[in-house]
Formats: C-alpha cells, structure tokens, sequence
C-alpha cells in the first residue's frame, strides 16, 4: 500500500501548488478520472492454485453533489464508473488447468464527508463498489492427468457482476470558478464468490478483497458561487 499513499501524497501537493481562489462547494458537478489500480484475486478453494494479480491503468467519469454547511463541513455524495482493460497472464493451478481472470469497469456509489478549508476540501469517504469482470479455466488438449486428462479438452468462462464496499479519502482544490481537481486514494472489497464456469470445469471460489485504487480528476460545479445558505 506503500506506493500508492506516496502517489497520492505526490497528486495532493501537484494539486494544491496550483491552488486558486476560495469558493463554497454547495452544488451539483460532473467530471472525469484517471489513475492506476491493483487487484489481488485468490482462489481459497485450491491451495495449489497462486493469487493473481492484476493492475493497470483506467479512466472514467463521476457525478455528484456536495452541500457546504455553516460549520464549513461538507456532505455529499458521488457516483463513479471506471473503464480499462485489466488483465494479466494465465496462471495454472499446480497442474495442467489454466486459469485466467480480468476486471472490465468497476465502480462505487458513496458518501463523503469532509471539511472546507476555503479553496482546499479534505474528505472522506465510504460505500457501495460494483465491478464487472470473467473469470476462465481452460484444459489443453494431450492432457496426460488429473482432470483435464479424464474430461478432454475445453475453455469454459463465467462473465460476472459483484458488489462489494468501498472507503478511502483525498482532497480536492478549487483552481478557478466552479473547477476543482482531486486525488484520492479507494480501497474496494468484493469477499469471495463461487463461479459455475461450465459443465466440465470445476467450479471456482474467487476472493477479491485486497483491491488499491489510486486516482485524479477534474470536476465542474454548476451554478455561481454564493455564500452557503443558514439552516435557521
């Protein structure tokens, strides 16, 4: 996790040297992302098989709205949907079986909580995460053994959506009128679920709980700039 705390820390300080002018941050927005993730998918069921793991680069798009209270905290929600080709080399599972898995888009749907600084926002934040992906088996042709050898060769896939949870924090900083830039860092965890892949494989118990997502992005507020309206 290391890494990923130094590559938002270094976003954090890249956003707040461009810093702009103060403003409230009560309002709709809508925006864009992009940043890296590491996905950790295990398989408890068989000991003979590794944990793989899968990373890379995605983009996507988020909306949301904030509302500013008298007290400069802030409350809001935030609905993002992430895109990317996330994949990696097939891995075997300590014999001839093949075994292969990628993460299509993800997303999560979550409440913040921060405090406003005038023109920086620290928040946190915690919710709902989805994630669409497939996990695959495959068994060679020529299989002398085990499984593969007493049920022939195939390739069978299970396409999926999970739900699972999501929390983390970043900052946000206006830079000019009703624009703001943000890093944050996300952890996603979908637990463990089993996968009928087909007839002929076995079917397949995949953990996905150690799941690091670091991120920038620009938003755009609507409406103008006033004073937060009094409670009373």
């Amino acid at each position: 996790m290391r890494k990923y705390l130094v590559a938002l820390a270094f976003l954090s300080s890249s956003i707040f040297s461009t810093a702009g002018q103060a403003g409230d941050w009560t309002g709709p927005y809508i925006g864009a992302h992009g940043g890296w993730s590491d996905w950790s998918l295990a398989r408890p069921d068989d000991p003979t098989s590794p944990t793989q793991t899968i990373d890379g680069a995605f983009g996507g798009a988020q909306i949301g709205y904030n509302y500013q209270l008298p007290s400069n905290i802030v409350i809001g929600a935030v609905a993002d949907v992430s895109i990317g080709d996330l994949d990696n080399s097939p891995i075997t599972d300590g014999g001839t079986i093949m075994v292969n898995s990628d993460i299509d888009a993800f997303g999560t749907l979550r409440g913040r909580l921060g405090y406003s600084f005038g023109h920086v926002l620290a928040y946190g934040t915690v919710g709902a995460a989805w994630m669409n992906g497939s996990t695959t088996e495959e068994c060679p042709a020529g299989a002398q053994f085990g499984h593969c050898s007493r049920v022939g060769a195939y390739t069978e896939t299970d396409d999926f959506t999970r739900w699972g949870w999501a929390y983390g924090g970043g900052v946000e900083v206006e830079v000019a009128e009703n624009i703001s830039l943000f890093a944050e860092y996300l952890r996603l965890d979908f637990g463990t679920e089993t996968h009928d892949l087909g007839p002929k494989s076995n079917d397949r118990k995949v953990e996905i709980e150690d799941v690091d997502v670091v991120r920038a992005g620009i938003n755009f507020k609507f409406g103008s700039r006033e004073t937060t309206a009094s409670l009373k």
